[in-house]
């Protein structure tokens, strides 16, 4: 044999070696996603842990009831054939807010009335919040609001802006402290103002 045959085995046993080692590793990254869709299944809802997943990370729009739109995390068809918006939020505390359900309820109006592909199917009465805390995933039931409910939100908000109306303000000032319209508003400023001066 040649010592250009052997060189030529060599790069022949080199090439093999490559191949079984990209297949190895491969293997072991399916295999990791494989274990994270188990645990983050296991910690789901069974009505959507055994549905499939519609929507990932997309935005859609609809005129109905009012201008609306909406950036989707998720939305799961469940077993019971219902759609269901499931929003992550990353917080320090296990908390679920006015606005979670506002923006769940926004997703749900996007999917009843927008031309949303593969959300062809009647949407649940209740939404997710994947609530993610000091690295653990929580899922929290969001009961959504209506049409009317919705339209009356948006109403009331263009007229606090325009001034129309006034703030009547959260219950906590850490949603004030984060408004952009803080510094027109004289409720928020009170809110704010007041808190801070519990918090001293």
């Amino acid at each position: 044999m040649s010592w250009l045959d052997v060189l030529f085995l060599l790069g022949l046993a080199a090439a093999y070696l490559l191949y079984r080692a990209d297949v190895a590793r491969r293997a072991g990254r399916e295999s990791s996603q494989a274990v994270y869709e188990r645990q983050e299944r296991s910690a789901m809802p069974a009505m959507i842990a055994g549905g499939r997943l519609i929507l990932s990370e997309t935005y859609h729009r609809t005129e109905v009831p009012r201008r609306f739109g909406a950036r989707f995390d998720q939305v799961f068809m469940g077993t019971d054939g219902l759609l269901y918006p499931v929003d992550t939020k990353r917080r320090g505390r296990r908390a679920v807010y006015g606005y979670d359900q506002i923006e769940l309820s926004v997703q749900a109006a996007v999917l009843r009335h927008g031309r949303v592909p593969g959300a062809d199917a009647p949407v649940a009465p209740c939404g997710w919040i994947r609530l993610v805390c000091q690295g653990t995933v929580r899922y929290e039931r969001v009961e959504l609001l209506g049409d009317e409910e919705l339209a009356n939100l948006h109403a009331r908000y263009f007229a606090v802006v325009r001034g129309q109306v006034k703030a009547c303000g959260p219950s906590t000032p850490g949603a004030c402290r984060k408004c952009p319209y803080l510094s027109r508003c004289e409720t928020g400023q009170r809110i704010v103002a007041s808190g801070q001066r519990r918090v001293a």
